[in-house]
């Protein structure tokens, strides 16, 4: 989709983005071009001046002409740089900007005639050492995995509305929508026997972002839901599995169904202000626990089949776990700051839709968060295998804060009660009013609703609870804690 031109002003630059005065270097600007090649592809605009259109006019057609020969002049092997003019007006007087686009490339590396290998690490052109060009060549031999053609994945397979929501975001008005799938890496071409004519066939990443069930040509591409009830899993007769969902469907539909069901798991607690009043505080901040998954959907190594990705939810912790190590030269270390996508073009397509935001700025985000909210550090556990993304909530410590306050305020040992009957009494602490069918629904329904509104009668009856209803049969009865009971 093109740039329209206030966005070339007002775009920031970053991972994909670049702009660069009329004058500038022609072979810094074949280092910015590598570094998109060997990363997730990237426009540079040309005839912008401290965010100001100064234009392209003025140069001789020699040198402008030098600028979309660059990908062959400069680079090596030879790159792809398309390039197009778009209008504009400098001082009244209509005037052109030169923007020059990559694409992601596979298994290639890049190099200027140097034989230097450059990287873009957010907006920096980032000159790689040997060792990082070492791990950028393997993880460019799983990246390319996104560009193999699935033989048998046929255009019926795909989503119908998906697609044309992306026709739509990308303003296509064709009619052939290889066309649209082709220019943005989701297809490839594949030559017939004759080698005179070929034939579209879709590719990884295009059936992993519209086939209905992506699972059908890609195993392992689904992404599986986990709840258990406590801090650990149970087995056997022990098993505490309180929700359970296995999701098959094109990237943007998993991501969002994956969200609406770790929402509908996560708490909110009660906590008290500076001015003395209670407010809600949600389990983990909002975005947070989103960008695992998206960051778990869009960077796994989708060679691994032998894995799905899983999101385990416990009382004190959430897991985001994803086959594939960190790509490239991105480690525990330097997570925060340095980027690189290991499938760029599904990358982009998730940007088109939305869930991908800024490339690069998700997990630094997510760290300022959980600070701000006074939770621990994001904490990432990495093999060859898998990274394991872990949140965790400060449950344990509010448990032990609440409990203690529980004891003063009903002045009973929590520990001498059955385990729903502790619930019960802190649910009522924690929201001030019980009413049973939400205490129920809030507990994934583990609880008979028969059990709890018998034991909710017996901590009344032992001056725990007190009932407050206009009637003996009102629907709007409620319970609150009795603090004068003992």
């Amino acid at each position: 989709m093109k740039l329209a031109s206030e966005k070339l002003l007002s775009k920031p630059e970053g991972q994909t983005f670049d702009r660069k005065a009329a004058e500038y270097d022609l072979k810094k600007i074949a280092n910015v071009l590598i570094s998109y090649a060997n990363a997730d592809g990237g426009t540079v605009a040309i005839g912008i001046k401290d965010k100001q259109f100064e234009g392209i006019n003025h140069l001789d057609e020699h040198k402008i002409n030098d600028m979309i020969q660059i990908g062959i002049n400069l680079i090596k092997p030879a790159l792809d740089v398309k390039h197009e003019f778009q209008k504009v007006k400098v001082n009244g007087i209509e005037n052109r900007i030169l923007l020059l686009k990559v694409l992601p490339e596979g298994e290639q590396i890049f190099t200027n005639t140097k034989e230097e290998v450059y990287l873009r690490v957010g907006d920096e052109t980032k000159k790689l050492t040997y060792k990082q060009i070492e791990s950028l060549h393997f993880s460019k031999g799983i990246r390319s995995y996104e560009k193999e053609l699935v033989d048998d994945a046929l255009l019926e397979d795909l989503n119908q509305d998906l697609l044309n929501e992306y026709k739509e975001i990308n303003e296509f008005k064709g009619d052939d929508i290889w066309k649209l799938l082709f220019s943005k890496g989701l297809a490839g071409r594949d030559m017939k026997k004759d080698n005179e004519h070929y034939v579209y066939k879709l590719n990884v990443a295009g059936v992993l972002m519209f086939a209905n069930t992506p699972s059908t040509f890609i195993p392992g591409a689904r992404v599986r839901f986990i709840r258990y009830d406590g801090t650990q899993a149970g087995v056997g007769e022990k098993l505490n599995v309180t929700k359970e969902e296995v999701i098959d469907k094109p990237l943007p539909l998993a991501i969002e169904r994956a969200e609406k069901i770790v929402r509908s798991q996560l708490r909110t607690f009660s906590s008290m202000d500076e001015n003395g009043k209670f407010k809600k505080v949600p389990e983990y901040p909002e975005g947070t626990w989103l960008e695992g998954i998206v960051n778990a959907v869009t960077h796994r190594a989708y060679n691994l089949n032998g894995d799905d990705i899983r999101i385990i939810m416990y009382d004190d912790r959430i897991i985001f776990h994803s086959p594939g190590k960190l790509p490239s030269i991105v480690n525990t270390n330097n997570i925060r700051t340095t980027h690189y996508s290991r499938n760029p073009r599904i990358a982009r397509a998730l940007s088109e839709f939305g869930w991908v935001k800024e490339f690069g700025e998700g997990v630094d985000r997510m760290y300022k968060k959980m600070e701000k909210y006074f939770l621990d550090d994001p904490e990432y556990k990495v093999s060859f295998e898998k990274t394991e993304l872990i949140l965790r909530n400060n449950i344990i410590a509010r448990n032990v804060r609440v409990r203690e306050d529980l004891n003063k305020m009903i002045d009973i040992d929590l520990n001498k009660l059955t385990s729903l009957e502790q619930n019960i009494l802190l649910y009522a602490y924690e929201h001030k009013e019980l009413r049973p069918k939400e205490f129920i629904d809030s507990s994934s329904k583990k609880y008979a609703p028969s059990t709890v509104r018998r034991t909710i009668s017996k901590l009344v009856s032992s001056n725990l609870l007190e009932r407050h209803s206009e009637t003996l049969t009102s629907p709007n009865t409620y319970y609150t804690l009795n603090e004068s009971g003992n």
